[in-house]
């Protein structure tokens, strides 16, 4: 019995010193900033669709107990496994083009062909993917920044058919504000890695020069979503910019400090088409005004800090590529979001980050959040070795 005691307190010793490690090396600003967003979206869900807040709240835990275990591991023993990573990426959303269905359910057509039934919860593993990229690709951009062979011109090429991979997928998909998400995520990464000017210049005259085959490649719908924006035309208002006229109005309705929550007249009328989704901004402005949207824009405008702060004090490449890549990630949907709710962007279908209902989306975005920790927390871990060193050092220079 006494060794079953003597055992049991071994254990909850062996706990309690993981935990105060962990404390002490976490980020935990990181932690408090995506909890706060957490609970705020929550509450704009739930005002806006409260029939969406169960799965959102699900999704929540299983993010934040996802984010925690990758937390626990090592960033480059996650590199490492890119094959892995990246290929169960991969196959899953290639199973979209198989037994994929729509985002309402049934069998998908062929341009929605972005959801798996798992289940019976929708997923959709594009999201995944964006996690799987920001991995594979910082170890293979790590790799030939290391190998002092980023500027030549195989590098470069590789580097380019690695994220070609990913847009492709969701250019099938029918997706293409995922495949946009994938590019721009794709060229801040690889912008930030020191690439020559001459071939940053070399790569934006491509993409300009490519722009009038993406506007051929679009659909008429897609090019009248586009023309509406830049080019109004009497009537508009009411078709093509029907969303996000009602979306302008709700914000203006907020004033400076809002309608007070559940009680907005736009919101709660449900005039405003997906309100709970793409268009979660315009529940924030209305329910809590100017200050409840300054609030959500603040909170993630500090998320991106910590993530370039993570990246700033990362001790190698991978590390501070792996934060860039997050930051991207939420900078870009952040940006092209607020842009379609305030009519500076036309509607493309990307949600905003930490607030936007969407199981997948949100689950993988605390992933991301995982491995930001990851990154962080092994600079604290050889932070402290390094200084705990130094005055193992000096103790016996001195003694």
């Amino acid at each position: 019995m006494s060794d079953k005691i003597q055992a049991l307190r071994r254990f909850i010793l062996k706990a309690a010193n993981a935990s105060v490690t962990y404390a002490r090396t976490t980020y935990i600003a990181m932690w408090a900033l995506i909890l706060t967003c957490t609970i705020y979206g929550c509450m704009l869900i739930h005002s806006a669709r409260p029939i969406a807040i169960k799965t959102q709240v699900m999704a929540a835990i299983i993010g934040f107990g996802g984010a925690f275990i990758i937390s626990l591991m090592d960033y480059h023993r996650l590199g490492q496994l890119w094959p892995l990573v990246g290929g169960m990426c991969v196959f899953l959303v290639g199973l979209t083009f198989v037994v994929g269905q729509s985002a309402i359910g049934g069998n998908a057509v062929a341009d929605d062909v972005a959801w798996l039934n798992i289940f019976g919860y929708s997923f959709q593993p594009s999201e995944l993917m964006k996690i799987g990229f920001i991995v594979t690709f910082s170890y293979h951009l790590a790799y030939v920044v290391e190998k002092n062979t980023l500027n030549t011109l195989s590098s470069v090429i590789m580097l380019g058919g690695h994220a070609l991979v990913p847009v492709g997928l969701c250019k099938l998909q029918g997706d293409d504000g995922t495949a946009l998400m994938f590019m721009v995520i794709f060229l801040l990464m690889f912008f930030s890695s020191g690439l020559n000017w001459n071939f940053i210049f070399l790569g934006l005259g491509a993409i300009g020069s490519m722009l009038p085959l993406l506007w051929q490649s679009m659909s008429s719908h897609q090019q009248k979503r586009f023309a509406a924006v830049y080019n109004p035309q009497e009537g508009d208002e009411m078709g093509i910019l029907y969303q996000q006229t009602l979306g302008k109005v709700a914000i203006g309705n907020g004033g400076l400090t809002g309608e007070g929550h559940g009680t907005s007249t736009m919101i709660q009328s449900g005039l405003v088409p997906e309100d709970h989704n793409d268009f979660i901004f315009t529940v924030a402005c209305e329910e809590f005004g100017f200050i409840g949207g300054v609030f959500l824009l603040g909170l993630l405008f500090a998320v991106m800090m910590l993530s370039l702060y993570a990246a700033f004090k990362a001790v190698d490449m991978m590390g501070r590529f792996m934060c860039i890549g997050f930051f991207a990630m939420i900078a870009t949907q952040t940006i092209f979001n607020i842009g379609m709710c305030i009519s500076v962007l036309p509607v493309i279908g990307i949600t905003l980050p930490f607030f936007s209902a969407g199981g997948s989306s949100s689950m993988c975005l605390y992933f991301g959040v995982g491995v930001v920790q990851s990154v962080y927390m092994r600079t604290m871990e050889s932070t402290g070795a390094a200084i705990g060193a130094r005055k193992r050092s000096m103790r016996v220079r001195y003694s």
